[in-house]
């Protein structure tokens, strides 16, 4: 289930990431490494302010200790085999990497802007590869007096 989270969560919010807000482009690069990095608090400073819930619902999934209490929790309930199936999984779910990048930055008019948002995953354990898939989707940016900033349309 946390990878489920995890791969809809980042499907949903995808972003950009590396060279500031003051441009588009530099938004969107700062945006995916700033994902890549799991920089939270940098990924909220690129969101528009009616879209950081989302930033702070990612946060709260990769609070490792948190979500390995709460599905130890929900293992208790299984059967021995299925538990340790469950667990082995959840082990291997740790190795998983993914990278952001941002391309095809375009300025759609002079307050927006898209790029294509792309999050390529590597170390996807055999049973999780249909769900985690690399995926690609569309970046929306807004110009706001403070810069460029992710915001979905």
């Amino acid at each position: 289930m946390l990878v489920i989270g995890i791969a809809a969560l980042l499907f949903f919010t995808l972003g950009g990431g590396g060279g500031g807000n003051s441009t588009a482009k530099g938004a969107a690069e700062s945006f995916a490494a700033a994902l890549t990095a799991k920089d939270f608090e940098k990924m909220r400073s690129l969101t528009c302010p009616e879209y950081q819930a989302r930033v702070d619902d990612m946060r709260k999934l990769y609070d490792a200790e948190g979500q390995l209490d709460e599905i130890e929790k929900q293992l208790e309930s299984l059967p021995a085999e299925m538990r340790e199936q469950a667990m082995k999984s959840i082990e291997a779910a740790k190795n998983i990497k993914f990278t952001a990048t941002a391309t095809d930055v375009k300025e759609t008019s002079d307050t927006t802007a898209e790029a294509t948002m792309t999050v390529k995953y590597e170390n996807v354990p055999e049973d999780m590869k249909t769900i985690m898939k690399d995926q690609e989707d569309t970046l929306y940016l807004d110009k706001t007096d403070d810069g460029w900033v992710a915001c979905d349309k």
